[in-house]
């Protein structure tokens, strides 16, 4: 599985450090959940605004 480094400020390494303490999992799979979400909703996102964006066009040239 290909790996990615990543940067953490002190606030929320204290905070992933914590989390892994209470659920008992590692930190470096705590923090690829975390940024595998972040990608899902984002890329979520941006397909719903390209799907509103080409609604609307189809919409205007149907209108002319």
């Amino acid at each position: 599985m290909p790996q990615v480094n990543i940067s953490l400020s002190t606030e929320l390494h204290a905070l992933l450090v914590e989390l892994a303490k209470l659920t008992g999992l590692a930190k470096s799979g705590l923090a690829a959940e975390y940024v595998r979400r972040g990608i899902y909703e984002d890329a979520a996102k941006h397909r719903q605004v390209l799907y509103l964006q080409k609604d609307n066009i189809t919409r205007l040239n149907e209108s002319d």
